[in-house]
């Protein structure tokens, strides 16, 4: 009768266990997901003062040997850091970007009509989701209901005059003679 009694009481110990290890993963895995939320929010206030867009360009252009082209994952990793998700200063592309941002609980959304201020935009020259991305940038709002264009951050200051500007989002385009790709895919935290 005992061993029955203490067999009970092992399983009840047990199962409690399995429960409140269950309850901690969900309160965590939430809570991982509000922090990261507020990641997003915060890079679109970081980048809305002039000031803070000037360092994280001038940053951008030192991790990348001084040179501010092709600096846009530098850009982009500046501002999450501002943000509070320390991006290593080493990831330079954005394939790393992307691996980056996945193991740190983010995922790869299609759906550009579903876009909201500060997902991490990344754009390839044939539009196709497989291709390695040759841009990203910060999405900040849509420019109006048909969804092509947005305003968004980026490194491109000598081309657009500014960080913060007008891009396609939806569509290729030329812009003083260069060729400007579609998104393909958007991330943020899951």
């Amino acid at each position: 009768m005992n061993k029955i009694k203490d067999k009970k009481k092992y399983i009840i110990i047990a199962l409690t266990l399995v429960l409140i290890i269950a309850a901690f993963k969900i309160v965590s895995s939430y809570l991982r997901r509000k922090s990261l939320e507020k990641v997003s929010v915060a890079v679109v206030n970081y980048l809305s003062v002039t000031s803070n867009r000037r360092k994280n360009i001038d940053e951008a252009a030192r991790l990348n040997s001084g040179i501010y082209t092709n600096t846009c994952v530098y850009f982009a990793s500046g501002a999450l850091r501002a943000a509070g998700l320390d991006v290593p200063t080493d990831v330079g592309n954005t394939t790393q970007l992307t691996e980056f941002l996945l193991k740190k609980g983010y995922k790869k959304y299609y759906d550009l009509d579903k876009l909201k201020p500060g997902d991490i935009c990344f754009a390839a020259p044939s539009g196709n989701a497989n291709e390695t991305p040759d841009h990203t940038y910060i999405f900040k709002s849509w420019t109006d209901s048909s969804h092509k264009d947005a305003y968004i951050f980026d490194n491109q200051l000598t081309e657009y005059g500014s960080c913060y500007h007008i891009r396609n989002v939806t569509y290729k385009t030329m812009r003083n003679g260069k060729s400007k790709s579609p998104a393909i895919y958007f991330m943020r935290p899951k």
